[in-house]
């Protein structure tokens, strides 16, 4: 009976050290880089589109800094200055259109950096 319990006591230790080895493995979904393309996606930014390596650059640094809430505003920014340049007349595939985002882009990231960003909020926002 004890030579089985000690035998049960080393199967159970094994499975859990197993588990927690496993548990602790990255996961390549879970990169900074696979989230800023879903959060990307999620905002109306298309691959291969005039924007989505100015979206993934910015989000992916936000996710490399442990910034989530930043990194979905960023990606928001990169769906509203698509929206934006488009409205203004800009043809997409144009360099003035490339301009125009990169543009909106950068005064969208100032702002959001400034703000606090950990909260969510939008520094653009507050006070309105």
């Amino acid at each position: 009976m004890t030579r089985f319990r000690f035998l049960a006591a080393v199967a159970v230790g094994s499975l859990a050290v197993v588990a927690t080895a496993s548990a602790a493995q990255p996961d390549a979904s879970s990169s900074p880089e696979s989230r800023a393309q879903e959060a990307c996606r999620a905002h109306r930014v298309k691959p291969n589109s005039t924007i989505w390596e100015l979206c993934l650059s910015h989000v992916t640094r936000a996710y490399e800094w442990d910034e989530p809430a930043l990194a979905q505003q960023l990606a928001n920014a990169a769906g509203n200055a698509r929206d934006s340049c488009l409205d203004q007349g800009y043809d997409a595939g144009t360099s003035g259109y490339r301009a125009c985002v990169g543009r909106e882009m950068d005064a969208h990231s100032y702002l959001l950096i400034l703000g606090d960003d950990r909260s969510g909020e939008n520094v653009a926002q507050l006070g309105q």
